[in-house]
């Protein structure tokens, strides 16, 4: 049985559409019983075939084809890990936001992580990911759709003035990029009421530009 679990979950580490995905044992909780997969996981990271990235995170080394060294895992893949691991809500600081929507070019040595559990920090060779133990209330947009957007547009609030067009062009942007534009879309819609009033308008200005047209009717041939 333990051969049998060791095999399907390095398989399927092996085979998933995101190479750089950090694992939990949650995720393995169909291939056997939880001490079958924690001894599994255990004997592929003695075997060096997965690393351990942090307490019950795992992913499979990758060496960087020009440092020929190996890379550190990925850190979004690391925030949502930690969040299947521990069952918590997490929501990324306002430039980290920025940065993975192409806001700004910023890349922060520390990203900050708002949570609802207790997590010690996450170092990832010289990056270190800080989860911050906030409020329920600071929590209302983790896990939808437009949480990084919101995110991002808050930490933007001091340049909106000057950067209004640049902002709004990338923004539209966004909102028409195929189905997750469409949710972020969406959720935008249905949540106005839980944006800082002073982001309302901004908002409903670029849903209403960022929509995009109906499609027109259907030609009746005679």
């Amino acid at each position: 049985m333990a051969s049998s679990t060791v095999a399907q979950i390095y398989n399927r580490m092996s085979h998933d559409a995101q190479p750089s995905k950090v694992w939990t044992a949650r995720d393995f909780t169909d291939t056997g019983s939880r001490s079958a997969v924690d001894v599994a996981l255990h004997r592929l990271r003695s075997d060096n075939r997965i690393r351990r990235v942090d307490q019950g995170l795992y992913d499979l080394p990758r060496t960087n084809h020009l440092t020929k060294k190996i890379s550190p895992p990925d850190y979004r893949s690391v925030i949502q890990a930690v969040a299947r691991r521990d069952g918590a809500k997490v929501l990324v600081d306002g430039i980290t936001a920025a940065n993975n929507l192409g806001f700004t070019n910023a890349v922060p040595a520390k990203v900050v992580v708002w949570t609802d559990a207790r997590v010690k920090a996450i170092h990832l060779d010289k990056m270190v990911i800080d989860f911050k133990k906030v409020a329920a209330s600071r929590l209302v947009w983790a896990d939808r759709p437009a949480a990084q957007l919101v995110q991002a547009l808050i930490w933007l609030r001091d340049v909106l003035p000057s950067d209004h067009d640049k902002i709004a062009k990338r923004l539209k942007a966004i909102l028409n990029d195929g189905d997750d534009g469409r949710r972020m879309r969406q959720d935008l819609q249905d949540h106005l009421g839980d944006l800082p009033d002073w982001l309302v308008p901004l908002v409903k200005d670029i849903l209403n530009d960022a929509t995009p047209p109906a499609p027109p009717p259907p030609t009746r041939t005679p």
